[in-house]
């Protein structure tokens, strides 16, 4: 598979338009599938061969990057010592939490070091994980922590796909996920509106969703014969299109309705919620119903579908790239109808945004629609579900009459594990030891209120929320 992953981009590529980027993007893959989505953003240049976006891969095995073929070795974090984290986030959290590591707050220095050197010129992170994982979910949690001490000088956003058909990754999800939707909570506690949010956006991918389509895909007649990797396809799907998405403010311009790098950009650092992208092609003959249905689907049913709750987003964005010679598309009636879809989804007065339509030299429309700000989407009680069943199936079969629901489960799973091949015998763990806000959700050992609020680690994140909630009386 080559990086022309999308018609767009070879396009693009081939008629030299990648000149520029809307946001700076420095991209962190943790874990095998955050390595293997950062390895698809190391490999895309711009006309001029340099990279677009620079970009790290963390992972505790090594063998888990040896396939990488964009990201060179001296961008590929290993830590001494490990060897994967076996499904176990509280692994990742361990290793950087003080109390637990006397090497964590020299672990802590390497990455700063390491990514001051990397992203000394970026605008934003973007931290793509697996949820489900060990490394990719605990350093996920480990992000919110570091985020909470002030560790990064620019805002940060997720990009999680979401596990299925699997109990313990399903449960590392669902605590992660919950530990995102309180601190989501407490963030829009702390800043206003306009603005920026240390965590920017969160960008969910469902693999149950991605798996069957790409399922259904496979069963057509011109696929049957045909290897097909729904991993590797879905993967290059998601990050294309948010690469496409960056790129084509910042290098196409309108006779009519501009959307410029610095719409994407507020929208993206100002939203701080479940943040949606859907992607829709449009090949003529143009008419209004095609429109509609196209743009409708690719919201509902496209790759970063995961049962959005639209009627909470307090932003929306995007734009039409459009034929040069369809005057279809600066027609009123057809802003009527974009307009129309996305007052479906959410009413117009209830959020703030701009659409636009760039013009490009193709045949054919793109269509590109964001809703961000959004809260925690439906799949996210579906996982919770699902769940459940997977334990009382296991617990009937095993004869037990014991049945446990909601996020309990979840919290048995984690919160029992005690797996750590890394342990030595006389290691005594004394505390959660972050001395620094909220312990992480994953953190496996107990700490007494006293003792965090004894601690000599400034609570930036705590001080920060004191700060502005007394401006505001």
């Amino acid at each position: 598979m080559t990086l022309m992953n999308s018609k767009e981009l070879e396009y693009m590529t081939a008629n030299e338009y990648i000149r520029d980027i809307s946001i700076r993007f420095g991209v962190i893959g943790a874990g095998q599938k955050g390595n293997k989505d950062a390895d698809i953003f190391a490999g895309y240049k711009f006309t001029d061969g340099t990279p677009c976006y620079p970009t790290l891969a963390v992972n505790f095995a090594q063998t888990d990057m040896t396939h990488l073929q964009h990201i060179p070795q001296q961008d590929r974090i290993h830590f001494d010592g490990m060897r994967g984290a076996a499904r176990t986030p509280s692994l990742v959290v361990e290793r950087f939490d003080p109390a637990v590591n006397p090497q964590a707050n020299q672990l802590r220095s390497q990455l700063a070091l390491i990514m001051e050197q990397k992203f000394s010129n970026v605008d934003h992170l973007l931290v793509t994980i697996g949820a489900g994982g060990g490394v990719g979910t605990g350093w996920a949690s480990l992000t919110l922590q570091l985020i909470r001490e002030g560790f990064f000088p620019v805002p940060v956003t997720f990009l999680i796909s979401l596990p299925f058909d699997d109990m313990d990754e399903i449960a590392n999800a669902l605590l992660l996920l919950e530990e995102i939707k309180e601190f989501l909570r407490i963030q829009n506690e702390l800043f206003d509106p306009n603005e920026p949010k240390p965590l920017a956006s969160v960008i969910l991918t469902d693999n149950k969703k991605i798996y069957h389509d790409f399922e259904l895909k496979k069963g057509t007649r011109q696929m049957q014969n045909k290897t097909l990797s729904w991993k590797d396809e879905g993967n290059h799907a998601i990050v294309s299109t948010l690469h496409e998405l960056n790129l084509i403010p910042a290098n196409f311009g309108s006779d009519n309705v501009t959307y410029d790098p610095s719409d994407l950009l507020k929208l993206i650092q100002l939203s701080g919620g479940f943040l949606t992208v859907a992607k829709a092609r449009l090949e003529p003959d143009f008419t209004l119903d095609k429109l509609e249905a196209k743009m409708m689907a690719s919201i509902h049913k496209g790759y970063f579908s995961c049962g959005h709750r639209y009627r909470t987003a307090t932003m929306y964005g995007g734009f039409v790239l459009r034929p040069s010679s369809a005057e279809f598309f600066k027609d009123i009636k057809t802003e009527a109808v974009i307009k129309k879809v996305i007052a479906e989804c959410n009413p117009l007065f209830r959020m703030r945004g701009k659409y636009g339509d760039p013009i490009w030299n193709e045949g054919y429309a793109v269509i590109y629609t964001i809703f961000a700000g959004m809260t925690i989407p439906d799949r996210f009680s579906e996982l919770a579900e699902e769940l459940k069943q997977f334990r009382d199936a296991r617990k009937l079969d095993e004869g037990s009459s014991e049945k446990e629901v909601d996020l309990s489960a979840a919290i048995e799973s984690v919160g029992q594990s005690s797996f750590n091949p890394y342990q030595k015998k006389a290691n005594a763990f004394g505390g959660s030891g972050w001395g620094s806000g909220r312990p992480s959700v994953f953190s496996r050992q107990k700490q007494s209120q006293s003792q965090v609020e004894g601690t000599s680690v400034v609570n930036r994140f705590a001080r920060l929320r004191d700060v502005k909630l007394h401006d505001r009386k």
